[in-house]
């Protein structure tokens, strides 16, 4: 019995790691790709040693895993029905997990997230994320375009915020970042909902394209991401100086921008604006892995 225990083990334990990526694996380059690289920054920030940047790095990926786990399953369990028309390659559709084994992973991270959370020193950003999205998916705010947005912005804020503060203490400078990358999410994270006008008029949703309009929300959507590039430049690259790096950043920065409002305005459909909310999730990750040669 101790021998097939031995066997069983590590099969359950790598079925349960293949099951948490095909959860998460849609959404790790706007949590645990950038959340990593902000990690980083408070590493060189806090001028770590080899070991405790290793350690600092490992657990801001565990945790980060988790933080995306916990709210993935949450979002998935309450909208199967949706993503059988919009997403039908996530695991409560394609049968890799079934709806029990799901809630039953939910109760788990629910419970494993916050305690490491605590270890980590971040307990208290850990139970804002939680509270965040159990508003999002589970008591209805996702059903307006405005709470939706909100509650994804304070997101941000959990996650950049507990990613600092695992490592070092959060300074103003860092403070002026967190509040921009929320705001500036604030007013872009609508192309996501681009992709999903079918599905959210089924669950009577008020998203931005439903509530504006296509092509009005589009124009909206497009003058956001140009005005980016101003914001990135002076609140998070011109108090770094001048330096050629600086100009290389600034100039990345304005080419996703305009890269950005024109998929935007000018490419349509499910499969384009699927690629554009890419795009969005490149830049963020970039901005915040400058992060690490700018803080």
């Amino acid at each position: 019995m101790t021998m097939t225990v031995a066997v069983q083990l590590p099969r359950r334990m790598w079925r349960e790691v293949f099951i948490s990526w095909r959860f998460v694996s849609n959404d790790l380059w706007s949590t645990v790709v950038p959340a990593s690289c902000f990690v980083v920054a408070a590493v060189r920030h806090a001028g770590l040693g080899a070991a405790e940047a290793a350690a600092a790095f490992a657990g801001g990926l565990l945790y980060f895993w988790l933080f995306i786990y916990g709210s993935s399953l949450i979002n998935q369990i309450t909208g199967v029905e949706e993503d059988r028309l919009n997403k039908p390659f996530r695991p409560l559709v394609t049968g890799d997990s079934s709806y029990r084994g799901a809630k039953a992973r939910l109760m788990a991270v629910s419970v494993v997230f916050p305690a490491l959370g605590w270890l980590l020193g971040v307990l208290l950003w850990a139970l804002l994320w939680q509270l965040l999205y159990m508003l999002h998916y589970a008591w209805g705010g996702h059903r307006h375009w405005f709470g939706k947005n909100l509650l994804i912005a304070l997101g941000v804020v959990s996650q950049l915020a507990a990613a600092w503060q695992m490592v070092t203490p959060i300074t103003t400078a860092v403070w002026q970042w967190i509040v921009t990358m929320a705001a500036l999410t604030f007013l872009i994270i609508g192309i996501q909902d681009l992709r999903d006008v079918e599905g959210d008029r089924l669950l009577a949703r008020r998203t931005m394209p439903i509530a504006l309009g296509d092509t009005r929300c589009r124009l909206v959507l497009g003058v956001c991401c140009v005005a980016l590039l101003p914001v990135t430049h002076f609140v998070m690259v011109a108090p770094a100086g001048f330096h050629w790096w600086t100009v290389v950043i600034d100039a990345v920065l304005g080419g996703a921008s305009l890269l950005l409002a024109g998929r935007v305005v000018l490419l349509r459909g499910p499969a384009e604006d699927h690629r554009t909310q890419r795009v969005v999730e490149w830049w963020y990750t970039f901005v915040l892995a400058t992060a690490i040669v700018l803080l």
